[in-house]
């Protein structure tokens, strides 16, 4: 199926499972969809089974946007204590399409928990509260990770009733965008279809000779080796290193197996220039579990605990890593156990699992320990073509794919088959009442303008980049107002966001004087006491607060402009 029908299928309201090989635009469509949805007022909510994968698609975790969390079974207590956080109900009852990308990982009883969990908050007997559901991904790729040995039966979410309810659409993609007609194309399909070949094989092993000119993602099928590889990237650090010890509370025979549990460390050892990847959902900073980046600095916070590691992460915001607490708790909500530390780890090299959904340029590999069906074809799948890959070891069962998916996918391609004889006008008709049905727009300039809102957040960004040239050129703010043909307090707001989401850029030239600095500063930190109406969407101390606290003597743009170097 191409993606044209796909998208014509999505817009229908249909449930749909949204399938196909490694590199045939999965994200793209639903991204293509989303863009949709926003076009037209749909309510959507945007999740993924792990947190890395919800990075790729600027979402959330199933399992948080749910509520399930971590849990193993819902009872009716556990479902009247999530009605009652208000959060958790508004964003559900709104929403009317729930998308969960990266399917595969997520276990069939968990899929059998949030089917619950939505029919008991929405007040809905129909197969996920009523709202349209959409899944995504691909089940020769990683299966979800389980503690004991189970079949395959017992864990894939294709066996769960939930999916059995829901009857989605099977729309299985064709056409192959990130691997071109290329040996590495053919040897993903051969594996995909369990016939690998030996000629196949033997191209892959030639590649530990590939040389590359940038350094190459290392991927590893066990923690164990990519700890060992972390530890001596760290050790290469001529930087000082700062330790970080964990804070145990509770009962010490259930903290012995809590620990065995987590993936955050005991004591966890950084340096500046450390890479590194969040271990907690923060939605409130827009961090996910998965989230990477890079040491910049250690500093205190507000309260001037610490000093915290500064992250600078991929989308060059700044963010301080101040602890994070872990616990199990009774069913009135107290901790039995807690751990406390700061949520990062090393992340020079990654595990096969964490790397799924992700598109490398250049990876090395060592699959000669890799210990379930899938890890092969997940980590080879990551590459454009064999060019970029580096493989320093495999072993059988890398090659090899689940027994189970493999008959599951055949059927998919079936049934995907037999949805795409009929035309796409069997669609089309529904596309206006399932706009409708979610509370959306079809009014054309409704959508014109929502359209226009869509784009001018795209822009934003160039902008900025035309601020930032001015600003490298050595210009000064009003010289940089005159030449953009913007009031002066826009560009203050320019300077501002840079420091935000540019934060290479040099700013220090428009520092407002040490004085006023010193007493917006005293301010801000008084009113950064927790109540929530002190602070703005963006996280910050609202700006009035500052403004009549001087007594109106300051204008808004300067006190943006301070807003620039605070923590900065």
């Amino acid at each position: 199926m191409f993606q044209e029908k796909a998208l014509s299928i999505l817009k229908s309201g249909k449930n749909v499972f949204l399938t196909g090989s490694a590199g045939t635009g999965k994200t793209y469509t639903l991204n293509t969809y989303i863009q949709w949805l926003k076009e037209h007022k749909v309510p959507v909510a945007i999740t993924a089974s792990t947190g890395i994968a919800a990075t790729h698609m600027n979402g959330t975790t199933i399992h948080s946007w749910s509520g399930i969390g971590v849990k193993e079974s819902l009872s009716h207590s556990d479902l009247k204590s999530m009605q009652g956080k208000q959060y958790l109900t508004k964003n559900i009852t709104k929403t009317h399409v729930l998308i969960i990308d990266e399917i595969s990982m997520l276990h069939k009883n968990q899929l059998d928990m949030i089917n619950q969990s939505l029919k008991y908050l929405r007040n809905s007997a129909q197969p996920f509260g009523g709202m349209q559901v959409v899944f995504a991904g691909d089940f020769f790729q990683l299966p979800p990770v389980s503690k004991e040995l189970v079949p395959s039966r017992e864990k894939f979410a294709f066996m769960s009733k939930a999916w059995v309810d829901a009857s989605p659409i099977v729309c299985y993609l064709t056409e192959q965008y990130r691997q071109t007609k290329n040996e590495l194309n053919t040897i993903l399909n051969q594996i995909r279809a369990n016939e690998i070949d030996e000629p196949a094989v033997q191209l892959l092993q030639e590649t530990r000779f590939n040389q590359h000119t940038i350094e190459p993602t290392k991927l590893y099928a066990h923690n164990a080796d990519v700890d060992a590889m972390n530890e001596k990237e760290l050790a290469e650090l001529s930087e000082e290193p700062w330790e970080f010890f964990a804070i145990k509370k509770g009962n010490q025979k259930m903290m012995e197996s809590f620990v065995k549990s987590l993936i955050v460390q005991d004591k966890l050892v950084l340096k500046k220039g450390a890479k590194v990847m969040f271990l907690k959902n923060n939605h409130e900073r827009a961090i996910m579990n998965g989230t990477l980046g890079v040491i910049v600095d250690f500093k205190k916070d507000a309260e001037e605990n610490g000093p915290f590691p500064l992250v600078q992460l991929m989308d060059k915001r700044k963010v301080l890593a101040t602890p994070d607490v872990w616990s199990i708790n009774n069913e009135k909500g107290t901790p039995l156990v807690s751990f406390e530390q700061v949520p990062l780890r090393l992340a020079w090299a990654i595990t096969v699992h964490k790397s799924q959904g992700m598109t490398l340029e250049a990876a090395e590999i060592d699959l000669g320990k890799a210990f379930e069906p899938g890890q092969g074809y997940v980590a080879l799948s990551r590459l454009k073509d064999l060019d970029g890959l580096k493989l320093l070891g495999i072993n059988r069962m890398a090659i090899e794919v689940d027994s189970l998916a493999l008959k599951a996918d055949q059927r998919f391609q079936e049934l995907s088959q037999e949805v795409d004889l009929l035309p796409e006008t069997d669609f089309e008709k529904d596309w206006e009442s399932h706009i409708l049905a979610s509370g959306g727009t079809t009014n054309p300039s409704e959508i014109k303008k929502n359209k226009a809102k869509i784009r001018a957040k795209e822009k934003k960004i160039n902008t900025y980049q035309q601020t930032i040239e001015l600003i490298k050129a050595g210009k000064s703010l009003q010289e940089i107002s005159s030449e953009r043909g913007m009031a002066l307090t826009t560009i203050q707001g320019h300077i501002l966001k840079i420091s935000d989401d540019f934060p290479d850029v040099d700013i220090q030239a428009y520092k407002p004087d040490d004085v006023l600095m010193d007493r917006i500063i005293q301010i801000y930190q008084e009113a950064d006491n927790g109540k929530e109406d002190n602070y703005s969407p963006d996280g910050r101390i609202k700006s009035s607060i500052i403004f009549n606290a001087l007594d109106g003597k300051i204008d808004y743009g300067t006190i943006k402009l301070a807003y620039a170097y605070i923590d900065a």
